[in-house]
């Protein structure tokens, strides 16, 4: 098989424009080479990779699945070219990291600031995802690394922690427990419980937790976001568990947060493929949020937290 980079990369940028046109202006090339150079592709891997109409152009099946696999690829090879040709240097590129919406409302805007200011030629491109779908793009490579609450162990995966969130309830300020500056879990006994669902890894610490110290709740409601947690506590439609870090991204007035005791935490893990070493730009953009949790752990979140394990509660 004789496939060219120049002419992967005529696919990509078609991938990524949806246009034969717009995808010329982004390669500084003309239409007509584009075009030329995905028939060539299309006709050495024998699959039609897009449908063209005179309106759009959409990736078929084959397409899309050779642009899951390669485009990242792409980046990684002309990457490893430009630090080659230039000493090495972690100072330029995109890197991408994939995160559900819930870790890109929390504390991920302040890291990524920080990433900026240490290394302001490397790009950073978010793909948010359901946490599952977060680690599949890890595994294929279409990330360069990922972000995640309590990952389920996989072998082909290297997981690190990042930063520990100890949990807390969240309550109408009105609320009788809010008086006091925490609660037990067993005063959530009979309590409506508003929680996040399976779109990220806070349930499964909750529903545990829960179990654990015997919490005997009226009902469990999952939501989709903490902001819709903090709304429906706000219109008096239960109490909520979310991580501490949830208050980030803004608490309604009229609610209240309080740690619950025992503290129970869950642990934000940066996450990357074992088999392959990060780029060198991926690498500093991963040191560079280390270094920064560190310095701006908040004081509720001691460093020496451990993540809650079962035998522990029992």
């Amino acid at each position: 098989m004789n496939v060219s980079l120049p002419q992967l990369k005529a696919f990509a940028a078609v991938a990524r424009q949806k246009s034969f046109t717009k995808a010329a202006v982004e390669l500084g090339l003309t239409q007509s080479a584009i075009s030329r150079s995905v028939r060539e592709l299309e006709e050495e891997i024998d699959q039609r990779l897009f449908d063209r109409t005179t309106r759009q152009v959409e990736l078929t099946d084959a397409g899309e699945h050779l642009s899951q696999r390669i485009c990242h690829l792409i980046e990684e090879v002309e990457q490893t070219l430009r630090d080659s040709h230039g000493g090495a240097r972690p100072c330029q590129g995109v890197v991408h990291i994939a995160t559900d919406p819930v870790l890109s409302s929390m504390s991920l805007p302040a890291w990524l600031a920080g990433c900026r200011e240490a290394w302001p030629a490397i790009g950073v491109a978010l793909r948010d995802k359901a946490q599952d779908a977060v680690l599949h793009c890890v595994r294929s490579g279409e990330v360069d690394f990922g972000l995640a609450i309590d990952p389920s162990s996989c072998e082909e995966l290297y997981c690190e922690p990042l930063c520990q969130d100890p949990y807390h309830a969240v309550l109408p300020a009105g609320h009788p427990l809010a008086a006091g500056e925490s609660i037990a879990w067993g005063d959530l006994n009979d309590a409506r419980v508003l929680t996040l669902d399976q779109n990220c890894g806070v349930r499964p610490t909750v529903e545990r937790a829960l179990a654990n110290y015997h919490v005997r709740v009226d009902s469990l409601q999952l939501l989709g976001h903490f902001s819709a947690v903090f709304g429906m506590v706000r219109m008096g439609q239960g109490v909520g568990i979310v991580p501490a870090r949830s208050r980030e991204g803004g608490v309604h007035a009229g609610v209240v947060c309080r740690p619950l005791r025992p503290q129970v935490v869950s642990t934000v893990m940066l996450v990357r493929r074992k088999s392959r070493s990060l780029k060198p730009n991926a690498a500093a953009i991963w040191d560079a949020m280390k270094r920064l949790e560190y310095v701006e752990r908040p004081a509720e979140v001691p460093a020496q937290l451990v993540r809650l394990q079962p035998e522990l509660l029992s």
